[in-house]
């Protein structure tokens, strides 16, 4: 099954939940962020050959609190869908261009 979340339940103890994250800054960012909000955790990470996945475990009871936390982290570290400025403006206009034809001739029907 194809998971999209970067949290799971823990598979040993059901009262916790895993986050996990695979770059450093994201993973101190989110631990910060716990620690500012006065959550308990236990942190872990897994070194393997070609990368090294952050860990932290967070008790259901807090689970909302830190779901909030994970979408600030992903909120600041999140990247432009079309990097390009000039083709995402492109993008854009022609967009409105069209939605605007669109309704010109559904009005004109």
């Amino acid at each position: 099954m194809i998971n999209i979340t970067n949290f799971n339940e823990h598979p040993t103890r059901k009262a916790y939940t895993i986050f996990h994250f695979f770059t450093f800054e994201r993973a101190n960012y989110f631990e910060e962020l716990l620690k500012e909000q006065q959550i308990w955790y236990e942190s872990d990470f897994d070194e393997k050959e070609s990368k090294t996945t952050y860990f932290f475990g967070v008790k259901n009871a807090d689970f909302k609190k830190a779901q909030q936390i994970n979408y600030l982290v992903r909120a600041k570290y999140r990247k432009p869908t079309i990097p390009y400025k000039p083709l995402r403006i492109i993008i854009y206009l022609v967009s409105a261009l069209l939605l605007t034809l669109a309704i010109i001739g559904y009005f004109k029907t």
